[in-house]
């Protein structure tokens, strides 16, 4: 396929198994550059052998960061990096839900001269090897507890994604990449929403008096109806997208097997169920929505066909519209090349993936060596449908040495490491695989 070169970040391959599928590879993550720094610096970061990012929307307005220091987020030099905002919703690239002006007020529509810029950031260059970006955003609700039967709330949700849409589409990008992880407040547990599930929180909580009253499947219900809502909102922007999620049916359908909870609707992640419904009815039968199963490490041929028949077969049964989840539906992997087991046991060292445990100077000793992660690959490629994403936080594609510094002094996370080029060689033998 021209222009298409081996690479690094996230990989689809949209049909087939085994010699002949099309991949495609991105990177996604905190360290992805913004719209501005993709577009200054395209013809050195095509260099890298991928097809395209998962972009962050520079902002154009100040925002507070996770010191409360109002910043600027849209520099001269563009960042090589997420901005981490807090309790901040003004920067658009990051969450849709509830979006605001310098504060949490969940009543503000993205206005157009607030995405104009990064629209104008990717049109600005011709792609060639990035043919495929994507534009990263968040569902994260860190202002309020989430109602679902609040319609001025959805209608400016919807307005919000269809913007992110727009500078999917306007901008030359394949799709939109979202994490729907409550990283505050729950959006998919009728337990939590309600507040009846017995846990206390000190975050991801819900209020009862939203749904006082409303069972299960009433909820159920509407969040399908919001699913369709959504899905339409895209689609008035983007006929065709690809809309990958970092986790979803898989998710749902893993945490059944909990025996703390005998139905879907007891578990944490139960109503994505219902909301990928109705994204399936409210969708164009273009559209395809891609499960990448981020919430587990997938390494051996037994564990990735369990990835896959978690949301190919078990998925399906739960799925109330069947036929649809059958067309539209696809089945990913995410990895995270600095990743450790034991990084979350060390004091200091596994939050966020910041482990230090990930050495590009010994790439042999890594969990993920580069035989491993050629390995690792050939096998997602082969059982998935071709979507590998690669989440990576310390381990950096966009720096291939010690030396290696973003370009004009760009912002950087400081855990950043270089990967080194046995790595580049690694995902070049599993795509070659492929071809």
């Amino acid at each position: 396929m021209p222009g298409k070169h081996p690479v690094i970040l996230l990989l689809f391959i949209l049909a087939g198994i085994g010699a002949g599928k099309e991949v495609t590879i991105i990177s996604a993550g905190p360290n992805a550059p913004d719209t501005l720094y993709l577009s200054r610096n395209a013809a050195a970061l095509q260099q890298v052998p991928l097809d395209g990012v998962a972009t962050w929307i520079a902002s154009p307005v100040p925002i507070r960061d996770e010191t409360g220091a109002l910043v600027t987020t849209r520099l001269a030099s563009g960042r090589l990096c997420r901005l981490p905002t807090g309790e901040d919703g003004a920067d658009i690239g990051q969450t849709i839900v509830p979006y605001s002006l310098g504060r949490w007020r969940p009543t503000h529509e993205i206005p157009p001269e607030h995405i104009a810029p990064a629209i104008a950031d990717l049109g600005a260059v011709e792609f060639d090897r990035f043919d495929s970006n994507f534009i990263h955003c968040l569902l994260g609700n860190g202002g309020h507890a989430m109602n679902w039967f609040d319609d001025e709330l959805w209608r400016i949700i919807c307005h919000n994604i269809g913007a992110i849409a727009r500078v999917a589409k306007q901008g030359g990008c394949r799709g939109i990449l979202i994490d729907p992880q409550a990283y505050s407040y729950s959006m998919w547990s009728y337990p939590i929403l309600t507040e009846t599930s017995g846990r206390t929180f000190t975050y991801r909580r819900g209020n009862k008096a939203y749904y006082e009253g409303r069972t299960f499947a009433q909820v159920e219900a509407m969040v399908r109806q919001r699913g369709r809502e959504f899905a339409g909102a895209v689609n008035a922007e983007f006929a065709d997208p690809i809309v990958m999620f970092f986790r979803a049916a898989g998710l749902a359908v893993l945490q059944l097997g909990d025996p703390r909870w005998d139905s879907i609707g007891q578990t944490d992640f139960g109503l994505i169920l219902p909301f990928l419904d109705g994204m399936l009815e409210g969708s164009t039968d273009e559209t395809i929505i891609v499960d990448c199963n981020n919430q587990g490490l997938w390494t051996e041929r037994a564990e990735l066909e369990q990835a896959r028949n978690l949301v190919i077969t078990e998925g399906l049964t739960l799925s109330q519209v069947p036929a649809l989840y059958k067309k539209k539906i696809r089945v990913g992997f995410c990895y995270r090349l600095g990743y450790h087991p034991q990084e979350y046991d060390i004091e200091g060292r596994g939050r966020f993936g910041t482990s230090t445990l990930y050495d590009p100077a010994l790439p042999k000793t890594n969990f993920f060596s580069p035989a491993r992660l050629e390995k690792t690959l050939k096998l997602a490629l082969d059982i998935g449908d071709g979507y590998v994403l690669f989440y990576n936080t310390r381990a950096c594609w966009w720096l291939d040495s010690i030396e290696s510094r973003p370009a004009a002094d760009a912002p950087m996370n400081k855990s950043n490491r270089w990967v080194p080029q046995e790595y580049w060689q690694a995902l070049d033998n599993a795509r070659r695989a492929f071809d």
